[in-house]
């Protein structure tokens, strides 16, 4: 991600002063995430990571905060927002949203070192997500029935690969809409829990969490699908990741057999969801790209619903 607003020394140190955390020694942008701008601070008290949203407003801002400040106090691995002098997790800046971190100490993950166990504590960690009790903040952003509508940007997508993919799309969400079980568990979901949203520490533990941005209301198993896609996965499934991560996941939280049975529709629609967004927000020029879920949908159709259960989730 490109930093989008760029912020000068002044204006960090007036944020800083809001805090309460000392003056500014160093800043430096982060080159991370897909939507928003971060920066590393220092400050007196210490290190901080600052995010501006730039796509959502205050509102929102405030809601994820209090959606994270919850997770953190509940002892869901994620860092809780800083509040200012007056109590305020949420800043404006230039117009924008802004919240404060602290700084939490470990690193992503490349796939080529993804190990069994490292799949079985994500695992653990979204389940622990899941029984959390927090509110989701609403029905998020990427339903069946929004992305039916983006399928209209992929029709003028300036990838002609991914136009000549738009109607089979339509008519994978259409089905999707059908087919998905509707009656699993439900509650708060991540939504996103890619390499690049999980910090792990030199010791292989799972320090933070990050980037709630997709957090919704959506079935467990739709959390489990997508984790599976996204750390399972290299030039084709790798089953004793996937397995790890379902015992991990299962060892706090136990999977009913209908969310088992549901696993193939959710891995269908992850890979469709994953497919339609990469072609819209062109994160395609960035190397995210869009075939990499083309090839997954397609192993995970080759497997069907029962080759899933036993493979994934027996």
């Amino acid at each position: 991600m490109a930093i989008l607003t760029r912020l000068d020394p002044a204006e960090l140190e007036a944020l800083a002063a809001a805090y309460g955390l000392g003056s500014l020694a160093r800043f430096e942008g982060v080159e991370a995430g897909t939507v928003n701008t971060s920066y590393a601070l220092e400050l007196g008290a210490g290190r901080y990571f600052l995010r501006i949203y730039e796509e959502q407003g205050v509102e929102g801002a405030r809601a994820e905060a209090a959606m994270l400040d919850a997770l953190a106090a509940r002892g869901v691995a994620t860092p809780a927002p800083v509040a200012d002098r007056a109590g305020q997790r949420v800043q404006a800046v230039r117009g924008k949203a802004a919240v404060l971190f602290p700084w939490v100490e470990g690193q992503t993950t490349c796939q080529a070192r993804v190990t069994a166990a490292l799949t079985s504590a994500v695992g653990v960690a979204l389940a622990e997500l899941h029984l959390s009790g927090v509110p989701a903040p609403g029905a998020g952003r990427f339903d069946a029935a929004s992305l039916l509508e983006r399928c209209a940007r992929v029709e003028a997508s300036p990838d002609e690969a991914a136009r000549a993919r738009a109607e089979e799309l339509r008519g994978r969400l259409a089905d999707s809409i059908v087919r998905r079980d509707a009656g699993v568990p439900r509650g708060l979901v991540h939504g996103d829990l890619f390499r690049d949203n999980v910090l792990v520490g030199d010791d292989g533990a799972i320090r933070a969490l990050l980037d709630f941005e997709s957090a919704h209301d959506g079935p467990f198993i739709y959390d489990v699908a997508v984790s599976l896609l996204a750390w399972c996965w290299g030039s084709s499934l790798d089953r004793d990741l996937g397995a790890a991560l379902v015992r991990g996941y299962t060892s706090r939280r136990e999977l009913s057999a209908r969310e088992r049975d549901a696993l193939f529709e959710e891995l269908c629609f992850g890979c469709v969801r994953f497919m339609i967004t990469r072609i819209t927000d062109e994160t395609w020029k960035n190397g995210k790209l869009w075939q990499r879920f083309a090839m997954r949908l397609a192993e995970v159709e080759a497997l069907g619903p029962r080759g899933v259960r036993e493979v994934l989730a027996p």
